[in-house]
């Protein structure tokens, strides 16, 4: 993504669309790909659903490019904070989404957060709400440059949250009764696996959402095949710390 194309989005001039945790989101000065990516992204629902409001610090966790934490900086306002968080091997994949996003300090209340899997260095008891959006099968997926103690990442968010602070998890769902088996090659995980394993972790389980499932995906494919990209069937849960 290059920098023009957030000129292109203001010059557009593409209005705000509806109110979400009390305010409307501004258009102005998004990118057209970002705003094409709204109507399969859900991004208002999902901020509502987790109960993002104004004032609070939220971790956008292997946020990439940081498409939910533009949207994140506007919900929790300027006495509010976003960390969008990438670690060394995720950033070769957001290349220059990345770049224009947070350049010149374009987002006040966004902090480029770059730190290893190991070492998230969040004070405990800081945040209020943890984002984990399409990267939690990825603590199940390994390889020369990625390899992730899975228990040890989960308490590491969980110390991060305030009592009752909020985790959002969603991923591409796999076959249900697989556990982890699709995570390395398919980039899925089982829902059920990961309700069991963040319960078990300390986590209370407060809500699943059905805004972003596809009855039509088969959960056998890779979700950057063509003709699922972005449209895979993807399970939403809330749990609290």
């Amino acid at each position: 993504m290059k920098l023009k194309s957030f000129v292109l989005a203001s010059c557009l001039g593409l209005a705000s669309f509806s109110s979400v945790a009390g305010m409307a989101f501004d258009n102005s000065q998004r990118t057209a790909q970002d705003i094409k990516r709204d109507a399969t992204a859900k991004p208002q629902q999902l901020i509502e659903f987790a109960g993002i409001k104004k004032g609070m610090k939220v971790a956008d966790i292997f946020g990439g490019g940081g498409y939910y934490s533009e949207l994140l900086s506007q919900v929790v306002g300027e006495n509010g904070k976003v960390y969008l968080h990438n670690n060394r091997a995720y950033l070769k994949f957001v290349g220059d989404e990345l770049i224009a996003r947070v350049k010149g300090d374009r987002l006040s209340n966004v902090v480029d957060y770059k730190r290893e899997a190991d070492s998230l260095e969040f004070a405990d008891g800081s945040l209020d709400a943890v984002f984990f959006v399409l990267g939690y099968h990825d603590l199940y997926h390994t390889s020369n440059v990625w390899n992730i103690d899975a228990k040890g990442f989960i308490k590491q968010l969980k110390n991060a949250l305030k009592p009752g602070g909020r985790l959002l998890v969603i991923d591409h769902s796999a076959p249900l009764g697989t556990d982890t088996k699709h995570s390395q090659k398919l980039h899925r995980i089982d829902e059920g696996y990961v309700k069991n394993e963040l319960v078990n972790s300390g986590f209370a389980f407060v809500k699943a959402g059905d805004m972003l499932r596809n009855a039509k995906d088969s959960r056998k494919i890779s979700p950057f095949r063509p003709e699922i990209r972005r449209k895979t069937d993807r399970f939403v849960m809330l749990f609290k710390k």
